[in-house]
C-alpha cells in the first residue's frame, strides 16, 4: 500500500475499515482481511477468557452482523465474477472459485451458530461448550479462507481487473454500505 492509504489503516478489529481505502478497492479488501484476521483472535481469546465481556462481546456481535457478511457479498457479488470473467485459461479459476464459493458457505453457517449463541450470552453467566466451539470454527475457517484468497484471489486480481472493473468494485462495494456517493466529485 502506498502512504496515501496507509494513513487511514486500522488494525484494531473492532473498528470498520476505513471506506477512503475504497479508492483502491482491493486495498480496502486486503486491509478488511487484516482486520478479521484480529477478530479472530478477539474471537479465540473470548472463548478461552473466563467470564463473560459483555462490552467485547456486544462489539463482536455488531462486526459479525455487519462487517463480514459484507465483506462476504463484496467479494461474491462483484470480486469473484470480475476475477473470473478476466481469467486466462492458465489461471484455473473455476475450481478455485468452486472451493472459496463452498468456504463462504461454511462461514456463513459458522456465522449465524455464532451470532445466535453471541446475542443470547450478553444477559447470560456462562458460554456454552457449543458456542465456544462455534466461534473456534468461524476463526479458524476465515483465517484458512483469508490465507487462500490473499495468496491467490487478491494478486490475479491485482493482475487482472482493468481500471474500469476497479470503478465499478468500488462502486458497487460504497453501494452497499450507502455511501455511493463518497467518491462523486463535488457540485459547485
Amino acid at each position: 500500500m502506498n502512504s496515501a492509504t496507509t494513513e487511514h489503516r486500522t488494525t484494531d478489529g473492532k473498528t470498520p475499515t476505513s471506506v477512503m481505502l475504497l479508492r483502491n478497492p482491493l486495498d480496502f479488501i486486503a486491509e478488511d482481511h487484516l482486520r478479521l484476521r484480529t477478530m479472530c483472535g478477539e474471537l479465540d481469546r473470548l472463548v478461552e477468557a473466563t467470564g463473560i465481556e459483555d462490552g467485547a462481546i456486544t462489539v463482536m456481535i455488531e462486526n459479525l452482523n455487519k462487517e463480514l457478511p459484507l465483506l462476504l457479498a463484496d467479494e461474491d457479488h462483484d470480486l469473484i465474477p470480475k476475477v473470473l470473467s478476466r481469467a486466462e485459461p492458465e489461471d484455473e479459476l473455476p475450481k478455485l472459485i468452486e472451493r472459496l464459493e463452498q468456504e463462504h458457505a461454511v462461514i456463513s453457517a459458522h456465522l449465524k451458530t455464532a451470532t445466535t449463541g453471541l446475542a443470547a450470552l450478553v444477559p447470560a453467566t456462562d458460554m456454552s461448550d457449543q458456542l465456544r466451539e462455534a466461534m473456534r470454527n468461524l476463526a479458524s475457517a476465515t483465517r484458512r479462507h483469508l490465507t487462500l484468497e490473499n495468496a491467490v484471489l487478491l494478486p490475479l486480481a491485482r493482475a487482472r481487473l482493468t481500471k474500469e472493473d476497479l470503478h465499478e468494485l468500488r462502486s458497487a462495494t460504497l453501494r452497499r454500505r450507502g455511501l455511493a456517493d463518497l467518491f462523486s466529485p463535488q457540485s459547485p
